[in-house]
């Protein structure tokens, strides 16, 4: 019999995020270009600082690409979990929804994906809350 592993944190809370900033995004959409890429990223409980490495090189290259060329994706008709069309073309932004992790925090920051660059070139390993706010394109609050 195979061992069930639970999910560890990060990605549970990663999850959660993920799921409450889509609803969020529905009575916001107004707010962003027409059509845009995300990656949705959490600070790990107790830490101060997000590390610039959580944000993988391919997640960067298809932000990147996203805002200013269009990244085309295919869905195949064989996928199991099944699909509403075959593809899509995503160009005009890209965005990280990035979440510092703490008891009854609602507030989250979206950061373009040029800005979230530089600010690694600048401070080189880690993004604090505080520069977060500063840089971040909007922040919302979830409800």
């Amino acid at each position: 019999m195979p061992i069930i592993k639970k999910p560890k944190k990060r990605i549970a809370h990663e999850a959660k995020f993920h799921s409450a900033m889509m609803r969020w995004l529905q009575y916001n959409l107004d707010k962003f270009p027409t059509s845009f890429k995300i990656e949705t990223k959490v600070v790990r409980p107790g830490s101060k600082n997000f590390p610039f490495k959580e944000l993988s090189a391919k997640e960067e290259r298809l932000l990147l690409k996203a805002k200013h060329g269009s990244v085309l994706q295919t869905n195949s008709d064989e996928d199991r979990r099944g699909t509403n069309c075959d593809g899509d073309c995503v160009s005009g932004g890209g965005f990280i929804f990035l979440q510092w992790v703490r008891p009854k925090n609602k507030t989250f920051y979206v950061i373009d994906i040029e800005d979230f660059i530089k600010a690694r070139d600048t401070f080189k390993t880690s993004l604090d809350e505080k520069t977060a706010m500063i840089i971040a394109y909007l922040v919302g609050e979830l409800k």
